[in-house]
């Protein structure tokens, strides 16, 4: 077992240094200065759009460790470098964002996720903008006979919660934050909420492909994503990261962009 442990060690330090010796190579013809934001696990460049159309970027680039995602965003005409943005080489405050979307539940352990946020601030001159899908109702939910159809995918090894964040924050020294729920699911009826017989990989629930669910109407306040929002600097766009509609405010820490009520 021990033999077993050493070996699988020895074989993520092959592949983180070979990630590094990779990012080196590309970085060498990667002019970092054309570029004002990054996205990490940019999959099919939808979130660099995300940072162009609403966080107001103007050029940014995606890092991704899956070679055919680095190829769907270059499709798209981004461009993208292929490497573990959990162990990134990027020099410091190079960009003046960079946007987590929905990439942090993919992820296999709470220390991954650390690590990528960590690697996001170190680089980040102004902000970063964190999303993803909401956990923090699973347990509620299944007392209830019911789940979110994204609770069970195989590809969400990590269900990165508020809770999560929080302590991330908290470990980081994040001294300025704000943590939104978004799009407020108030009943049974919503399509994003199964039955707990649902089969796993499921999406968006259909009377004639799933099982029958009581109708209920939740008691306590439950989103489809949540989204957090690191302030790093007093010179930061502040109203194109808060613009999201159908956004509710669940913890804000620090004296940066006090919210007006």
């Amino acid at each position: 077992m021990l033999r077993q442990t050493i070996v699988l060690r020895q074989h993520q330090n092959l592949i983180e240094f070979i990630s590094r010796k990779s990012m080196k190579s590309q970085l060498e013809t990667f002019n970092l200065r054309r570029f004002d934001f990054c996205d990490f696990g940019c999959s099919n460049g939808s979130s660099i759009r995300f940072g162009m159309n609403v966080l107001k970027g103007r050029h940014g680039f995606g890092v991704d460790i899956d070679a055919k995602k680095v190829k769907a965003t270059q499709s798209k005409g981004y461009e993208a470098i292929q490497s573990n943005f959990c162990n990134l080489s990027l020099p410091d405050k190079c960009v003046k964002f960079t946007i987590l979307s929905h990439v942090l539940e993919h992820l296999p352990t709470l220390d991954k996720a650390e690590k990528a946020i960590q690697n996001a601030v170190r680089i980040s001159q102004d902000f970063v903008f964190i999303r993803g899908p909401y956990f923090d109702a699973d347990d509620y939910l299944k007392s209830l006979g019911l789940k979110f159809y994204w609770s069970d995918w195989s590809g969400h090894p990590l269900h990165f919660s508020i809770e999560h964040m929080l302590q991330c924050l908290e470990f980081l020294k994040i001294e300025n934050y704000e943590i939104y729920g978004r799009n407020l699911v108030e009943n049974s009826n919503h399509t994003v909420i199964h039955p707990i017989s649902s089969l796993k990989n499921q999406h968006h629930w259909n009377s004639e492909q799933h099982d029958r669910k009581q109708f209920l109407k939740f008691n306590r306040s439950i989103y489809q994503e949540f989204f957090c929002v690191i302030w790093l600097s007093d010179r930061a766009k502040v109203d194109y990261a808060r613009s999201l509609s159908n956004k509710f405010l669940i913890c804000k820490k620090g004296f940066l962009f006090p919210i007006l009520i």
